[in-house]
């Protein structure tokens, strides 16, 4: 059965992606990196086992790889996906 996303969480969740897409934008990794992990750390604590869940830890990993691989466009994609699928969600 699934269960309501907290408004709460949803809004910190989409604005984490859309300030991460930012700082990589304005090349500025640490924060993204910074960004991201906060994000992982919602996800993990705040959202039940789900496949909302399983995807954004996915997508935090995916970020750092590709920040670490020096492939920015790809970890900016990836946060807008992020956003794409907080945007598609109700519940968990």
């Amino acid at each position: 059965m699934p269960r309501d996303l907290p408004s709460d969480v949803h809004a910190v969740l989409t604005q984490l992606a859309e300030e991460g897409e930012t700082a990589i934008i304005a090349a500025e990794f640490d924060t993204a990196r910074q960004t991201v992990a906060t994000a992982e750390t919602v996800s993990r604590n705040k959202l039940p086992e789900c496949d909302l869940r399983s995807r954004l830890l996915h997508g935090c990993e995916q970020v750092n790889t590709a920040l670490d691989n020096d492939h920015p466009d790809a970890a900016a994609e990836y946060l807008r996906a992020m956003n794409r699928r907080l945007a598609a969600v109700d519940d968990c």
